[in-house]
């Protein structure tokens, strides 16, 4: 039904906004240092799963729309293109020594995270309502627009379990310690490489 090419364009634009950072992968990292992998798990399946949810209900919202006003959805999508390549330029321009002071201040609060909490955290995440956005708009298939959003919630759900818990890990083994500027800088770029990738593939 879907084909490899919206596949590869969701998975890029998972990777570029999933591994970077935002709160969820911050507060992995500041419990993964603090407590360890294990404690941080409630937290990551918190994240893995809550912002599924949260996709699904903004995206089936949104299907009637679909449905009924196939212009609606263009727009929708324009929008959507927009944000992704406005996100991808800040992420490009970030300053390393703003994601290092950020990550300062997730350490400060090491309690771990319950489940639910972190379920939760999901809809005050500043990041997460553009991304359910875009994924509910721009990575759909409009003929398919169940199934398609369907999909695609169980792709985030483990892209998003892998990118909370390579934090949580480089948490538990970097130790305070995060790679020099200029890695940083070159990481973000390419992440910003991905989010502009990904959405040259859909607009083919």
């Amino acid at each position: 039904m879907f084909g490899w090419d919206w596949l590869a364009a969701l998975v890029l634009f998972e990777l570029a906004t999933g591994y970077t950072p935002g709160p969820n992968n911050l507060l992995a990292m500041a419990i993964g240092f603090s407590h360890g992998y294990r404690d941080a798990l409630p937290h990551i399946f918190g994240a893995a799963l809550g912002f599924p949810i949260m996709l699904l209900a903004v995206g089936f919202f949104l299907a009637p729309i679909v449905q009924s006003h196939p212009g609606a959805y263009r727009i929708l999508q324009l929008l959507a293109v927009a944000f992704i390549l406005y996100l991808a330029y800040r992420i490009a321009t970030t300053d390393p020594r703003i994601e290092r002071e950020a990550l300062a201040d997730a350490e400060r609060g090491r309690a771990p995270v319950p489940f639910w909490q972190s379920v939760l955290l999901q809809w005050i995440n500043p990041k997460a309502w553009p991304g359910a956005m875009s994924i509910a708009t721009l990575y759909t298939v409009p003929e398919h627009y169940a199934g398609s959003l369907l999909a695609a919630a169980g792709v985030t759900v483990v892209m998003i379990f892998g990118a909370v818990s390579l934090w949580a890990l480089a948490g538990r083994w970097m130790r305070r310690r995060l790679p020099g500027e200029g890695t940083v800088r070159l990481v973000n770029r390419s992440m910003a490489v991905l989010l502009v990738l990904s959405v040259l593939l859909m607009l083919r």
